[in-house]
């Protein structure tokens, strides 16, 4: 057995070494991500389309959406997976979150609560209306909108940021063009049409940043409705009139084409509009889902359950590492000496050394021991994994004998699934099924009770395995081809690209757009038609950017790389593979 710093507890000489080994093909891989990452355009899949949609879409839907109303705060520590479980003699939603208190956690069960018993309240009275117009779509919106006010108020932050250089760059691409075609002495069809484009979209995001403006300080209560939630209602529309119109895609465009320099203020713009829409398509879910499963609002044997969140560990690879001077650390620490102790061939320890060389300009050696020296490097488990753990105990050892509702094997998540948890997922005998990936490497990632051995501990060695096979085929990879899969942000923004006919079409799509959002503006009681949202609205489309891990990937850039000390360590035990 081995004392490690910051245990409180002895484990053993093997756990010790299974996690030297996961935590550092981990950490090689979160620096190749970064050394030669690349922004990736990799998306998960939306839900399907009304007319396409099944049972259990519907169903995920509603799950993903209603975690994602709970995930609350920036950073991470409130992203929040949901199962919906159905034993004998209650309806239970379970939740868990990355790192939450309990105090947190109480306050997140009654907000849940309050929406489920309200909605399942008046949609017991007569004439009930739930359109995206009526009293009660706007009560549940308001009410999320309330509850997130801190990420709706980031959200709105950044939108301005945006707004204001993509406006200038409209003014510049319009200057630059109108320059162009004075020095040519004549219009070209495309100069035109490009001009036309510029113009047009100013004009769309000019009344937007005019709602985005309006101030919007803590929520206070007037008369029992809250001005903040009125003004935090009117952005989230506006959005979401922008991101289902046509002239979004014009958006997309931009963040496709031109300078580097330019293009990512758009891409970001994109990403802002898709979070804040996101909230009106969650409340179009609840409700959608009071109509097609009314017995999930049932109050009567209704259960709200938020298990406790996992505390971190310490540093793994600082404490595993104890027993070695801390010149050695830098040396075992380095690519060279990881890949040594990732493969026994040493014909492929030679190649994939000889392409870690390559990365050396890029500093691949100093990003692994930046990432294993950071404060912040201490692992926890995440939502996902925790939930299904805890219903494995709580329920069967064999997971097929949990419970779920409708038979839906299925836990939601306000973001899309990190890789290791898809890695996990994959492995588990379960057939659990969890959201899409994003691919994003997380290192602050561990098996829920991990440093707890006993009859469990063959399992988790399993789990670990299985994760940490999988981590080194993607760093090999990654040195390989150079390339290592990320998205700038974790949450899904993206969009259709229907093609245009002609200049006329995009000018007449971009001016019912402008009359459409400046209506929102000029009367802060009208709302969006009706009928065009729901035109263009598909229920399962979960193309407007859903949520998880963090808003943007570089959230977790602080939470370093895993490592243990122990004082018993010796250099022989800690090099043996």
């Amino acid at each position: 057995m081995i004392t490690a710093d910051g245990l409180d507890h002895p484990i053993s000489l093997k756990l010790c070494k299974r996690l030297n080994r996961f935590f550092e093909a981990l950490s090689i891989l979160s620096s190749l991500q970064t050394a030669c990452g690349r922004n990736s355009q990799f998306t998960a899949t939306s839900d399907t389309s009304v007319s396409e949609e099944s049972h259990s879409r519907t169903l995920e839907c509603f799950i993903n959406k209603l975690a994602q109303t709970c995930d609350n705060k920036r950073h991470g520590p409130t992203v929040t997976s949901l199962a919906i479980v159905r034993p004998p003699d209650k309806l239970l939603y379970a939740f868990a979150s990355n790192q939450r208190s309990h105090e947190d956690n109480e306050e997140a069960r009654g907000f849940v609560f309050s929406i489920l018993h309200y909605v399942n309240q008046v949609c017991a009275e007569p004439c009930f209306r739930d359109d995206e117009c009526s009293t009660v779509f706007r009560h549940v919106l308001r009410n999320i909108l309330n509850f997130n006010h801190e990420r709706i108020q980031h959200y709105r932050q950044s939108l301005l940021e945006r707004l204001d250089q993509c406006l200038r760059d409209c003014e510049r691409c319009t200057s630059e063009q109108s320059k162009f075609v004075h020095s040519l002495g004549v219009w070209t069809r495309n100069e035109a049409r490009l001009m036309s484009l510029d113009t047009s979209l100013k004009a769309v995001l000019l009344p937007i940043q005019q709602i985005a403006l309006l101030p919007s300080d803590e929520p206070t209560e007037d008369d029992g409705v809250s001005s903040t939630s009125s003004k935090n209602e009117e952005l989230v529309r506006a959005a979401t009139a922008l991101r289902q119109s046509p002239a979004f895609n014009d958006i997309v465009d931009k963040g496709k084409a031109g300078k580097i320099d330019e293009s990512q203020h758009w891409c970001e713009l994109q990403h802002f509009i898709g979070r804040l829409a996101s909230y009106f398509r969650a409340t179009q879910a609840i409700l959608g889902a009071r109509k097609s499963h009314p017995e999930l609002f049932a109050m009567e044997g209704l259960e709200i359950h938020f298990i406790d969140s996992s505390k971190p560990i310490p540093n793994p690879m600082n404490a595993f590492q104890a027993g070695l001077p801390p010149t050695q650390r830098d040396t075992v620490r380095s690519a060279h000496a990881i890949i040594s102790r990732m493969t026994s061939d040493k014909g492929k320890q030679e190649v994939y050394q000889q392409y870690a060389d390559e990365l050396q300009r890029c500093g691949l050696d100093d990003l692994i021991a930046k990432q294993c020296r950071k404060k912040t490097f201490r692992p926890i488990a995440h939502s996902e994994v925790l939930l299904l753990e805890w219903l494995r105990s709580e329920f069967a050892e064999e997971t097929h004998s949990i419970p779920f509702y409708s038979g839906v094997k299925y836990i939601g998540c306000s973001k899309p699934t990190c890789r290791l948890c898809e890695y996990y997922f994959a492995a588990h005998s379960s057939g659990v099924r969890v959201r899409p990936p994003h691919r994003n490497v997380y290192p602050n990632w561990v098996v829920p009770d991990v440093l707890v051995e006993g009859e469990t501990s063959q399992y988790k060695a399993r789990m670990i395995d299985a994760v940490l096979g999988r981590v080194r085929d993607d760093v090999f990879m990654a040195l390989r081809e150079k390339v290592s899969e990320r998205k700038r942000f974790d949450s899904n923004t993206y969009s259709s690209q229907p093609t245009y006919e002609s200049l006329a079409d995009i000018s007449d799509d971009l001016d019912d757009l402008v009359s459409q959002v400046g209506g929102i503006l000029i009367a802060s009681r009208s709302r969006i038609s009706c009928a065009e949202v729901r035109s263009n609205m598909r229920i399962g489309d979960d193309a407007w950017s859903v949520v998880a891990q963090n808003d943007e990937t570089d959230e977790d850039n602080d939470g370093g790389v895993l490592m243990f000390t122990g004082r018993n360590m010796r250099s022989k035990d800690y090099l043996d593979v």
